[in-house]
Formats: structure tokens, C-alpha cells, sequence
């Protein structure tokens, strides 16, 4: 990665990171390497609301301002107005767009920055005067972090590929630690965390596959594995518990830096490709990668033992490169039903006795 000459005079940078849960944990690296390349420029962050609690309490970020994209087109209109006019009284020297659609590309531009960076590579991306030497698919080369690390290179910031972790409170680990009390047989050694939930259906694994890992996992080891979930889906974390025989027991729906708390104390954390997987790399938990249909070199961290289950070949309808161009739009799960729960008992299994 070339990294560009430092820019002089940094007071105020404004970072368009308006990205879900997962995809806003692969931004802390760029953001905190911003700060500290730029000590004395206060740093505030634009998050869409399911990304905000990932950037609350990070001492590199000075200010959350939430932006939601949804709405009807005058309601958005209105919104970007909003935020524009935000995003110049903060006179910022230094603009990025971590987002990297064409509208915050074209925003960097219109909010009067005076160096601007980003991750659009279309047309839009003339709005930048940093840019990447790179291009074509390089951009989708790697783990999503060294990507979005890419894009703030040309502004003299060097990345580190790292997962910072979330900032939790001491009352989100007190209540965390009650509910391992709770939760977590007395004397075991190993906590299991299941995550069936996915945003997008070709990243979820089946939750009667779930249950009977959970039950083969807890013959195996003892272990009574935990079952957590999203608001919109807590019918799935019911469905994995009836699949295990109560094998696996449902945590209550928990606020993330709760969930989070609870996951650092996690020793093995089974999910698909999701933010729930990014989080716990985050808290530094060994992770058994349900693949799917992204090739899981995009969300793999080498800092963590991890077992990643990928079976692209599966699917003879799959498209693209790392990313399938199918993945939003398949309702086959071929590649997710090619991951068997053997294999996965097998990952679980050996990331417990790497302990």
C-alpha cells in the first residue's frame, strides 16, 4: 500500500461512514489511524444509525452525527440538505468517504473540503483530489479492512490491518458477566456463541443445522452452547434452541455493546458472514466462518485462529469474483447448504482444543 506525503494543517476531519453494523467495525482502523496521523484535527464521524454504537466511546472520535438513508426521495432530499450544511460549519481540511457510493462522493465535494479521499471508483471519484494509484478490482482485493485502508492512503494515513475493539462501559461488562453467570453451566471452561442471524438470505445457514451442532457440540464437550440474535430476527435463536432438544439456550435480545461484552468472554463464536462476525473478531473471539457465497478472504482475520467453510463450488449459478454478484438476489443457498455440521462440529471442535 503507497502511502501518501502527509498534509499540513489538519484542524478538522469529517468521515462519511454511514455503513451497517459489520461494515462500520471495518472503518475504527481507518478512523483511529486518521487521529493519529492528525492528532490535532477533530475527527467526527457521519454513521447511519445501525453503526452508531460502534463508534460511540472510541476516544479517537470526537463527534457521531447520524444520517439515515431511508425515506422517500423528498424526505432524503432534505436530509443530505441537512447534513451538508452540517458538514461545512465543521470547515473540515480533510474529507473521507468511507461509504464510498457516488452521493458521498459528490458530498466530499459540495461540504468545501480541501483534501478529499474516498472509496468510489466510478465517475464520482474525480470529486476526490487524493486518490488511489490502484484500480479496476483491486479495490476487492484482501479483507475488507485492508480495502477501506486502501482509500485513505492517498491522504498520508498509514492503517494498520487491526480490529480496534468496541469501547465497552463497565456496566455493559457487569451485566455481561451476569448473564455468563447465568447462562453458562458452572465449571465450564468454554462458551460457545451461535449467531444464525444474517441480513441477507444467502448468508444463512438453516437453524435446524444450528440446533444440531449445538447438540453434538454439547455431547462432545459439555459445553451448552448460547444462542443470540437481532430484534428481527429472534424467531430464528427460537428455532435453533427447539432444533437442539435445549441443547443451546437463547440469550435475551441485547444492546450491542452488551452482545459485545458478552462475546469477549466467548471461546469459540460460530457465524455466517455477518457484523455479529466483525464484532467478535473485534473482542477478540476464534471464529467458525459460515462462508456462504463471499469468499471469506474478505472478512478472515490471520490475527485470530480461525476456520473458515467455503464450498463456492456448490453452486453452478455463482457469479463474480470474491464478492457473487447473486448474493443479495439468490434464494437457492446452495453454498450454505453445502456447509454440513459435521464440518462445523469438526471446526468447533478443533478452535476448543487450540485453547
Amino acid at each position: 500500500m503507497e502511502v501518501g506525503t502527509a498534509l499540513p494543517s489538519i484542524g478538522s476531519i469529517v468521515v462519511f461512514a454511514c455503513n451497517l453494523m459489520g461494515d462500520s467495525v471495518c472503518r475504527l482502523p481507518a478512523i483511529e489511524a486518521a487521529k493519529r496521523a492528525y492528532p490535532e484535527g477533530r475527527v467526527a464521524v457521519v454513521a447511519d444509525p445501525a453503526g452508531q454504537a460502534v463508534f460511540e466511546g472510541q476516544t479517537f472520535i470526537d463527534e457521531v452525527r447520524l444520517f439515515r438513508r431511508s425515506g422517500d426521495p423528498i424526505t432524503q432530499a432534505g436530509a443530505w440538505w441537512q447534513l451538508i450544511v452540517w458538514a461545512r460549519r465543521q470547515r473540515p481540511d480533510l474529507v473521507l468517504d468511507l461509504y464510498g457510493s457516488k452521493r458521498t462522493a459528490a458530498a466530499t465535494r459540495l461540504i468545501g473540503g480541501r483534501w478529499r479521499a474516498g472509496l468510489h471508483r466510478g465517475w464520482a471519484a474525480r470529486c476526490y483530489n487524493l486518490r488511489e494509484s490502484a484500480s479496476g478490482d483491486s479495490r476487492l482485493q484482501g479483507h475488507m479492512i485492508e480495502i477501506v485502508n486502501r482509500g485513505v492512503a492517498p491522504a498520508g494515513i498509514w492503517a494498520e490491518f487491526v480490529y480496534p475493539p468496541l469501547a465497552i462501559s463497565d456496566g455493559d461488562r457487569a451485566a455481561a458477566d451476569g448473564l455468563i453467570a447465568e447462562h453458562v453451566r458452572t465449571g465450564s471452561a468454554s462458551i460457545v456463541v451461535l449467531n444464525p442471524t444474517a441480513r441477507v438470505e444467502a448468508k444463512r445457514w438453516a437453524p435446524e443445522r444450528f440446533g444440531r451442532l449445538a447438540r453434538r457440540v454439547a455431547a462432545e464437550t459439555g459445553v451448552r452452547p448460547l444462542v443470540v440474535t437481532s430484534p428481527d430476527e429472534r424467531n430464528l435463536a427460537e428455532a435453533v434452541v427447539r432444533a437442539s432438544g435445549k441443547a443451546a439456550v437463547a440469550l435475551p435480545l441485547l444492546p450491542l455493546k452488551r452482545l459485545a461484552a458478552v462475546l469477549a468472554h466467548a471461546s469459540v463464536l460460530v457465524s455466517g458472514d455477518t457484523g455479529l462476525l466483525h464484532v467478535g473478531t473485534a473482542m477478540g473471539v476464534r471464529s467458525v466462518i459460515l462462508a456462504g457465497p463471499n469468499d471469506p478472504a474478505l472478512v478472515a482475520y490471520p490475527r485470530l485462529p480461525q476456520v473458515a467453510l467455503y464450498h463456492p463450488e456448490a453452486c453452478g449459478e455463482r457469479q463474480g469474483g470474491p464478492v457473487c454478484a447473486r448474493h443479495n438476489t439468490c434464494r437457492t443457498g446452495r453454498c450454505m447448504d453445502a456447509i454440513t455440521v459435521e464440518e462445523a462440529t469438526a471446526a468447533v471442535l478443533e478452535l476448543l482444543r487450540r485453547r
